[in-house]
């Protein structure tokens, strides 16, 4: 089976945002697809991805990062004009890395953002109690840490978090990936780290 890692994290990104908004959340899903949620464990590869607003997603990468990152931003401002003072963007992601290399579920944030550092952290700190809870014989390796170098993460204006999600050549993280119970759990564990971080008080809406 041909795997696309980002049919899988688009997965994964539906199911948190039809979570978050069960809890009352508004949710722009800035890149779409045609598929909605699946069940099923090998999900088929397409091209026919548009970006929110129904502009064809752009081919080369440089120009692909800065179409979400403009529309990103542009709802950032729009909100911001509206009286919303904080607002969230997730990123998810499924690496491709040497087969033999295993990942946790692991987080980056702006080193300048101080709501993006404790989104990432809230989110973290929930997959580590998870851990323990449902896997108690394993220890979680998964972390929250800065990474400007990455262009989404450099150029998004909002409290911000990219999220890893595991690396799809690993037989191990397939697990993890391929199921779709699996990935409920990884949407409904993002989604109660963002929830903790809402309750904090800081942040007064999500958007």
């Amino acid at each position: 089976h041909t795997l696309c890692e980002d049919e899988y994290a688009y997965d994964v990104s539906l199911r948190l945002s039809r979570t978050l908004m069960e809890q009352g959340a508004t949710v722009h899903v800035i890149i779409q697809d045609q598929d909605g949620i699946r069940d099923g464990k090998y999900l088929a590869c397409d091209t026919d991805e548009v970006c929110l607003g129904g502009a064809k997603v752009a081919r080369s990468q440089k120009e692909k990062l800065y179409q979400r990152t403009n529309k990103v931003n542009s709802l950032y401002a729009k909100h911001k004009a509206e009286g919303v003072k904080e607002q969230y963007a997730m990123f998810i992601h499924v690496d491709s890395n040497h087969k033999n290399k295993r990942m946790d579920v692991y987080f980056f944030h702006h080193e300048k953002s101080k709501n993006g550092k404790k989104l990432a952290e809230s989110i973290h700190k929930t997959f580590q109690k998870k851990y323990k809870k449902y896997q108690p014989n394993r220890t979680y390796t998964g972390t929250f840490t800065t990474r400007t170098s990455l262009y989404l993460v450099k150029k998004t204006h909002p409290a911000m978090t990219f999220i890893e999600i595991g690396n799809i050549r690993n037989k191990k993280d397939q697990r993890r990936i391929l199921d779709s119970d699996n990935r409920q759990a990884l949407a409904k564990w993002i989604s109660e780290g963002v929830l903790l971080d809402f309750e904090s008080g800081e942040i007064g809406r999500i958007r």
